[in-house]
């Protein structure tokens, strides 16, 4: 399991599911099929316990007073700062 918004390189599965820790977000990608068996159980329990994390995370930060400006204004900056694009327009190659 991850540590919710802790680090830059924790990531785990659950089925298809792939799930990537940052400090400033969490990216979940995939797919998972909660099946009605052992298995699925499994599964959905792991989703329960990694939801449950995140929403601690950002309870023990009490973004309440926060919600809707910093929440949203501080992300969009420390986002923008890890992403791989550069937001320079570039020549499309295939033209």
């Amino acid at each position: 399991m991850i540590e919710p918004f802790a680090n830059n390189h924790q990531s785990m599965q659950i089925g298809e599911l792939v799930i990537e820790n940052q400090e400033d977000k969490i990216i979940i990608y995939g797919d998972v099929e909660l099946t009605l068996d052992a298995s699925g159980y499994q599964q959905a329990q792991q989703l329960h316990k990694l939801t449950t994390e995140i929403m601690q995370a950002f309870q023990t930060r009490d973004f309440s007073r926060d919600i809707p400006h910093n929440l949203y204004s501080n992300n969009e900056v420390k986002s923008k700062e890890n992403d791989d694009q550069s937001g320079k327009n570039i020549d499309n190659p295939f033209l």
